[in-house]
């Protein structure tokens, strides 16, 4: 289990470096819009299309990456005055819920995938109305990530709480 963990938590934390690279190439699309917009009063058809984007896989491909690092919103007021043991039972319950739906929603996005790929599906979003299916294997990559992540969760959740009874 302690491989399974790491090997999950590696990928986690490798993808959460790409997503925060991705910060980089959007500051410089945003940066030449608006002075493409403002000082050259020529705006381009692509940087929005391009902000939302990268934005978006910013988000989504950060999503596991937080929950290892426990950066989740929590009601720390609460929980804080909890044991170990009853937040250990509490984030078990919560992801034992989550996983199922983390799974169905990774099999659908798949299907979303192969149907935009397919059809040939465009955003219609601007101009450059970019393919759609790229930003698509971003959507599946982060939800099967998270559904990895929260299995790992649960597997750490089941070692405090019996850490916890000992």
């Amino acid at each position: 289990m302690n491989a399974l963990i790491r090997s999950i938590e590696r990928l986690t934390g490798s993808v959460g470096i790409i997503a925060s690279v991705v910060i980089v190439p959007l500051v410089l699309a945003t940066c030449y819009e608006v002075f493409a917009r403002y000082v050259m009063q020529a705006p381009t058809v692509w940087a929005y299309e391009i902000g939302y984007i990268l934005t978006g896989s910013h988000f989504l491909l950060g999503m596991a990456f937080t929950l290892q690092a426990g950066e989740h919103i929590r009601i720390d007021i609460f929980s804080g005055k909890f044991s170990a043991r009853t937040r250990a039972v509490i984030d078990l319950v919560g992801y034992t819920i989550i996983l199922p739906l983390m799974l169905w929603l990774t099999y659908a996005l798949f299907q979303h995938l192969a149907t935009g790929y397919l059809r040939s599906e465009r955003s219609g979003q601007s101009a450059m109305n970019l393919p759609v299916w790229p930003f698509r294997i971003v959507f599946l990559v982060a939800f099967t990530l998270l559904a990895l992540q929260i299995l790992a969760e649960v597997i750490k959740n089941v070692r405090r709480f019996n850490a916890a009874v000992k």
